[in-house]
């Protein structure tokens, strides 16, 4: 069985194609260009789809991850800010181009199944996920199974307030997780700190940009700023982390997404404010890691359309 597994960014759209174990069988992008509209957008999706088809692969399933306001039950794209669409219905097209089931979610919520079948197992366990990119995002997996809220929203927790009257966050608020551990959010405290960033590039990262991975390179070269503000992010992190294991009770936290390849430097810091805790039993049960997998969002779309099609066993 194979299943097709999107990823739609406000740039490009990734689309893999996988088994039901998780395995990579094909990857391919085309330009997302929502300027186009979310009718233009289906259609060529549609045609990748059908061009995927001819090559001789036989797709049972799509699941599509999307960022933003998502209403699984109803395939809906309530408000994505990377697309700038409001209340767009998106599966029930794809699926009359397509005579493809077709399923939709959050694309944070993607990569968690995708953490919990492939990084997990898929063992009945509670597990947070968070995706630590632009901004950051999370998906809940309860006793094996995704958890929805009330409304489909749970899981924001790039917006958790960890401090008050803080930096102002892209939402509007005020001091949210994503305003201090986002990477443009590392990035914007990096360059309060590194005047040069121009001779700082030149030195750690030749032919490269002003960005976290820069701020990784130098922290291994020893750069006071770069390991500070390294120090910094696995401390905010790490607040954060505190008031969702004490809500969520989590067997495991996994880590995603580009800035968690900087584990090693700001790891031992989010590790240090979770063990100080008062409350200390559900601190010494979660066990938290980071993921080197960086196609979890998509092949977890793909994953989820195949259990929600009743093809997986």
């Amino acid at each position: 069985m194979l299943g097709l597994g999107i990823d739609i960014g406000g740039t490009n759209t990734k689309i893999i194609v996988a088994d039901d174990r998780g395995a990579l069988v094909k990857t391919e992008r085309f330009a997302t260009q929502p300027e186009l509209g979310p009718s233009d957008f289906a259609k060529r999706l549609a045609a990748s789809v059908s061009s995927i088809r001819n090559s001789g692969m036989k797709i049972d399933s799509i699941g599509i991850g999307a960022a933003g306001d998502v209403d699984p039950e109803k395939g809906v794209i309530r408000y994505s800010p990377n697309l700038n669409w409001r209340n767009v219905r998106l599966t029930q097209p794809v699926e009359k181009l397509t005579g493809l089931p077709c399923v939709m979610e959050n694309d944070a919520n993607m990569a968690a199944w995708g953490a919990f079948i492939i990084e997990l197992k898929g063992h009945r366990c509670d597990a947070l996920v968070i995706t630590l990119g632009t901004g950051i995002g999370s998906g809940i997996i309860i006793n094996g199974e995704l958890y929805h809220g009330a409304t489909g929203t749970a899981g924001e927790a790039g917006h958790i307030i960890i401090e008050p009257e803080g930096r102002v966050c892209n939402c509007g608020a005020r001091g949210c997780l994503e305003a201090y551990c986002g990477s443009l959010a590392i990035m914007k405290r990096a360059s309060e700190l590194i005047k040069d960033r121009g001779a700082f590039v030149e030195k750690y990262y030749k032919g490269g940009a002003f960005n976290t991975i820069a701020l990784t390179k130098a922290a291994e070269a020893g750069n006071a700023e770069a390991v500070k503000i390294w120090e910094e992010t696995g401390t905010y992190l790490g607040r954060g982390l505190v008031n969702l294991v004490l809500v969520l009770n989590p067997d495991y936290i996994l880590l995603t997404g580009g800035v968690s390849n900087a584990k090693k430097w700001f790891m031992p810091y989010v590790r240090e404010v979770m063990k100080n805790q008062a409350i200390a039993t559900p601190f010494s049960r979660v066990k938290i890691k980071a993921s080197d997998n960086p196609e979890l969002g998509s092949l977890g779309a793909a994953l989820f359309g195949l259990s929600r099609a009743g093809l997986k066993p």
